[in-house]
């Protein structure tokens, strides 16, 4: 029974938590707005269906789940309490804005290899005949997401009365990437100048190819110096996991305020290392 009461407690607590949140949760998505806008433009651009309020309201509950149980494990005194709270909102807020940076750069990482397919498509349309609008909607039919979504939506700007210029350069701002960028001055300098779009269109998707061969080759050089990078950032962990293993270490570790700071320094150490070495070995073409 005394090994089972713990995890009751953090039962409770978090259905607890969870009561109150639900509770007052319109207050606070309306609190939450203001702070939650700065993940708009992120939100957005990683294709997550969610709005900036309800992100921060999950975060905050996840940090202070953590917090939670960081109490349930440690017992700490009520100073320790309270730096764990602001560590746990510290963790919460990076954590949920790694993870939203991860999101948005994968999808416009997919955007990105698809963007030579929906170049030369898109120029095949130009040369036939088709107006930029019906050549967009011709190559969007034709695509996979999120390259379909991000061109019906400039589609979808154009319908609402925003001129087509205007609507890829919002496509630029969300896909951050200089091969869109490119795109969005190509079809505005056209528009001014005119010209062969097609052709234009159709280098473009060629000098895009040129620098996806050489972000393989760069990946490929890189890859033994990344790899030594995560082997020399996780050894610590492993050596710290064992050290966790041994009853007589365990205890001093995260039962001592000594023991519990020299194990948050330690982690913290190692997390910045791995950055360090991660960013040293990080070419970008």
């Amino acid at each position: 029974m005394a090994a089972v009461a713990p995890f009751a407690i953090l039962i409770g607590a978090v259905i607890a938590i969870g009561l109150l949140f639900a509770s007052f949760s319109e207050p606070l998505f309306a609190r939450l707005g203001s702070f939650g806008s700065r993940f708009a433009v992120d939100l957005e651009a990683a294709g997550m269906r969610i709005e900036p309020q309800h992100f921060v309201f999950v975060l905050a509950g996840v940090a202070v789940g953590l917090w939670v149980l960081l109490l349930v494990l440690m017992h700490p005194a009520l100073l320790m309490s309270l730096l764990l709270l602001l560590a746990c909102a510290v963790v919460g807020g990076v954590g949920g804005r790694l993870y939203l940076k991860r999101r948005r750069l994968q999808r416009i990482g997919a955007f990105s290899e698809q963007l030579e397919g929906a170049l030369r498509t898109l120029a095949g349309g130009v040369r036939v005949g088709l107006g930029v609008r019906q050549a967009l909607v011709l190559t969007s039919e034709q695509s996979r997401e999120p390259a379909k979504s991000e061109l019906m939506r400039v589609v979808g700007l154009s319908s609402l009365g925003v001129s087509i210029l205007d609507a890829f350069d919002q496509l630029a701002l969300r896909m951050t990437t200089t091969e869109t960028s490119v795109l969005a001055r190509v079809i505005r300098v056209q528009a001014q100048t005119g010209g062969d779009l097609a052709t234009v269109l159709e280098g473009l998707a060629g000098t895009i190819r040129d620098r996806r061969r050489l972000r393989r080759r760069v990946r490929a050089v890189t890859a033994q110096g990344r790899a030594t990078a995560w082997l020399l950032g996780l050894l610590p962990l492993g050596v710290g996991a064992f050290a966790f293993s041994q009853d007589d270490l365990r205890g001093p570790m995260i039962g001592t305020p000594i023991g519990q700071i020299f194990l948050g320094v330690a982690l913290a150490l190692d997390a910045l290392a791995i950055l360090v070495l991660t960013r040293i070995t990080r070419i970008d073409p």
